[in-house]
């Protein structure tokens, strides 16, 4: 495994094929996993880069003081790309991770030939709610009972209650609980909840991309989610939109892979 050394800690990243770089960045939970499904499709044609930010995944778990923050990891991934020399990278962000691909965009743009994203950038009362639950039911009865809750709320609507949401509640708990430690959970869930991007997307002037699955929870077609697409659209008047029909929100990659990988591809290919 590769690290890099930061004044904290160490980082972990994982670099698979070669070409135009693209850094990808999951959720919360799934990390580097969130992209399982996808990654060799892309490593055909880029250099694909994994990596997971203090305080999970296969990064350093101890860290002076505990501190967390959306800051600190958007500066631990600025530590793996000079680590790695690397500019003109394209960014794609999912879930909590798109957040944090936002506002590194707007940080070290610099460095960001695109930006492909979910628009993922505020966190509304709602939002706040359902993560609060989402420790809560960690807290009480383990990952397990977690991934059958965010499985059935990131999965497509023609697939909640199937064998295959039962699959992916499974392979959710195994990455949940090769991740993140129910114990610096609530610490994790405190940052996600307060994230507000909204004075950042302005500042946004490399192309943009919006990506995210048609149905479910968490899908275009649901009114709260197809008002953040709108909202972002606005705020960053180039952004445009993609919407992979048959795949959750945040899950077209998994759900639909062959699919969303195509489309990520004709979008760098436009370029």
């Amino acid at each position: 495994m590769a690290f890099v050394e930061h004044d904290e800690g160490k980082i972990w990243y994982q670099v698979t094929g070669s070409g135009q770089p693209i850094v990808l960045s999951g959720g919360f939970g799934l990390l580097h996993n969130q992209w399982d499904f996808v990654r060799d499709l892309l490593a055909t044609e880029y250099q694909v880069i994994d990596w997971n930010y203090r305080g999970a995944g296969k990064s350093e778990r101890s860290w002076p003081g505990g501190l967390y923050s959306q800051e600190s990891w958007v500066d631990d991934l600025e530590t793996v790309l000079a680590h790695l020399g690397l500019n003109n990278v394209v960014l794609w962000g999912t879930s909590t991770g798109s957040p944090l691909s936002i506002r590194y965009t707007a940080k070290y743009q610099r460095r960001v030939k695109a930006l492909i994203t979910y628009p993922m950038f505020k966190a509304d009362a709602g939002f706040r709610q359902a993560f609060d639950g989402f420790r809560s039911i960690g807290e009480m009865f383990g990952y397990e009972a977690l991934a059958c809750l965010t499985s059935w709320i990131g999965c497509a609507q023609e697939n909640l209650f199937t064998a295959k949401q039962g699959e992916l509640a499974k392979w959710e708990a195994e990455c949940f609980a090769a991740n993140f430690s129910l114990e610096t959970m609530g610490e994790t869930m405190r940052i996600v909840t307060t994230n507000d991007l909204s004075g950042d997307l302005p500042k946004i002037q490399v192309p943009c991309h919006l990506l995210m699955g048609r149905s479910g929870n968490l899908g275009y077609d649901s009114p709260g989610n197809r008002q953040l697409a709108d909202e972002f659209q606005t705020l960053v008047t180039h952004a445009t939109l993609d919407v992979i029909e048959g795949g959750g929100g945040t899950y077209c990659m998994i759900e639909t892979p062959d699919t969303t990988a195509e489309a990520v591809k004709r979008y760098i290919a436009s370029l």
